[in-house]
C-alpha cells in the first residue's frame, strides 16, 4: 500500500477544502513547522497536482528567535517547501528580552511581518492552517470572558486583515485529522513546547475539552452551534450596514452624527453595533462590549455627554454627535510638500510656508483659538469639534488654521477628512 492509499481525506474532500482558491493566482502559506501548517502545505500541494493547477505559491515561516533550534526548524520547513516546488521565505522577528505576554506579542509580530512581506510583493491572499479545534478553543476562551456575538462567532474562514485576505480552509477538519494526514505520509512535525504549558489559557482549555465531552457537549455540536452563530452574525451585520446608510452622516470636520429618530426604530443590538462602528470611524480603535453597552444606555436615557474610546458623544435634540476627545492626539513636524495622515482622520498637506517646517497639533492646544476663529469659516463651529481639528504651530503659537491662507507666513495647510470604512 502506498502513501496515496493511506491518506485519510478523499480527493473530493480536498477539493472541497480549497474550492475558494480556484480563481486565485498568487497565494502565501503561513507554515511554522507544526502539524496543522505542515498538513496545510501538503494538502495544498496535493490539491494543485490533482487538478493540474498552476499557481504562484510562497511559503512564509517566521523565526521568532524565542528558543534554541528555531533556525534549524525554519530550514526544515524550507526543504519541504522546495520539494513541493514552492518558494520559501524566512521572516525574522528582531526583538529584545520579552518576559510578559509572549504569545500575544509573537502572534502580532508574526502577522505584521507576513502582511508587510505580502504588500511589498503584491500578494493579496494569506492562508493559515487553523483547524476546527482552534475555532472551538477560541469560542470557549471568548465565552469565558462574556463576549457578544462578534466574539462568539470565533474564527471565520475568511477575513480582511490590514488589506490582506486571510483565509483558513482547514476549519472544516480537526487537529486529529491533520495529525493522521502527516502520519499517513510519514511527515514529521515540530511540537512547540508552549503547546503543553497550561499557564496559557488556550492550552488549559485544549487540555480540558474532554470534560465537555463527558457532559455530552461534543465537537460536532459545538461546530453546529458555531455555524449558527456565524449565520446570525451575518444577518446582524447586514442589518447594521442598512442602518448605517440611513442614520450616519460623515462631516468633513472629522466627526459623525447619528439620526436617533430613525435609529431608535431598530432593535437595541443594532443600535449598539451602529454606535460601535461610528466610534471606530472617528478613532479607529476597538471598544469593549461592556463599556459600549453601558455608555449607549446612558446616552439614550440621559442625553448627557459621555466619553468613551477616545471619543465624546453629545446629543442635541435627536441628533447624536460623536467627535474625537480633546486629548492624546499626536503632534509632529511637517515640511512643505509633505503629505501625512493625522490621527487617522485627516489627510494633511502643507502646500506652502515661509519656514522649514511646521508643527501639527490639534487646535485645542491654542490659547487664542476662539479669537483666531472670528470672521473665519470656523467661527460658528462648536468648540468640542474645533478643538480636535489639526492646525500648524510654531512652538506653542498657532499660525496656520486648516484650509485658510495665512498671508503673514505665506502658508496654507490643506486638510481633508479621510473617510475609511473599517471591517
Amino acid at each position: 500500500m502506498n502513501f496515496e492509499d493511506k491518506l485519510p481525506l478523499s480527493v473530493h474532500q480536498i477539493d472541497d477544502l480549497f474550492s475558494s482558491l480556484v480563481d486565485i493566482r498568487r497565494i502565501a502559506l503561513a507554515v511554522s513547522g507544526g502539524r496543522d501548517s505542515l498538513a496545510l502545505m501538503f494538502l495544498i500541494n496535493k490539491w494543485l497536482k490533482n487538478n493540474k493547477f498552476e499557481k504562484d505559491v510562497v511559503v512564509l515561516t517566521v523565526n521568532h528567535q524565542l528558543r534554541e533550534g528555531s533556525n534549524a526548524e525554519c530550514a526544515e520547513v524550507a526543504l519541504i517547501a522546495q520539494e513541493y516546488g514552492f518558494h520559501h521565505k524566512i521572516l525574522i522577528w528582531h526583538h529584545g528580552n520579552i518576559k510578559t505576554s509572549i504569545q500575544e506579542k509573537a502572534r502580532n509580530a508574526r502577522y505584521d511581518l507576513m502582511i508587510n512581506y505580502l504588500k511589498e510583493n503584491g500578494i493579496d491572499n494569506l492562508i493559515t492552517g487553523h483547524t476546527l479545534d482552534d475555532k472551538i478553543e477560541t469560542f470557549l476562551m471568548r465565552l469565558s470572558k462574556g463576549s457578544g456575538l462578534e466574539g462568539l462567532k470565533s474564527i471565520q474562514a475568511s477575513r480582511n486583515l490590514n488589506g490582506i485576505n486571510l483565509l483558513r480552509p482547514l476549519l472544516k477538519i480537526t487537529r486529529d485529522q491533520t495529525t493522521k494526514i502527516l502520519v499517513s505520509q510519514n511527515i514529521g512535525w515540530i511540537d512547540d513546547p508552549t503547546n503543553t504549558d497550561e499557564k496559557y489559557e488556550r492550552i488549559k482549555i485544549r487540555n480540558n475539552i474532554s470534560t465537555l465531552e463527558r457532559l455530552n457537549i461534543s465537537r460536532e455540536m459545538l461546530q453546529l452551534t458555531l455555524n449558527r452563530l456565524g449565520r446570525a452574525h451575518e444577518v446582524i451585520s447586514n442589518v447594521t450596514e442598512k442602518a448605517l446608510l440611513e442614520v450616519l452622516h460623515f462631516d468633513s470636520l472629522g466627526y459623525v452624527s447619528l439620526d436617533y429618530d430613525i435609529l431608535k426604530a431598530y432593535p437595541y443590538e443594532i443600535i449598539i453595533k451602529v454606535f460601535e462602528r461610528a466610534l471606530i470611524y472617528v478613532n479607529d480603535k476597538r471598544v469593549s462590549l461592556q463599556s459600549l453597552e453601558r455608555v449607549c444606555s446612558e446616552v439614550i436615557q440621559t442625553r448627557n455627554p459621555k466619553t468613551i474610546n477616545g471619543c465624546v458623544i453629545y446629543t442635541k435634540k435627536n441628533i447624536i454627535y460623536i467627535t474625537r476627545e480633546n486629548r492624546d492626539i499626536e503632534s509632529f513636524n511637517l515640511k512643505v510638500g509633505d503629505l501625512h495622515v493625522w490621527d487617522n482622520r485627516f489627510k494633511i498637506f502643507l502646500k506652502s510656508f515661509n519656514e522649514d517646517f511646521i508643527t501639527i497639533k490639534n487646535l485645542g492646544r491654542s490659547k487664542e483659538l476662539k479669537y483666531l476663529s472670528k470672521n473665519t469659516i470656523y467661527e460658528n463651529i462648536p468648540m468640542y469639534v474645533l478643538n480636535t481639528l489639526p492646525g500648524g504651530f510654531i512652538k506653542d503659537k498657532l499660525v496656520l488654521m486648516p484650509n485658510i491662507h495665512n498671508i503673514y507666513n505665506s502658508g496654507y495647510l490643506d486638510v481633508k477628512f479621510k473617510l475609511q470604512k473599517k471591517n
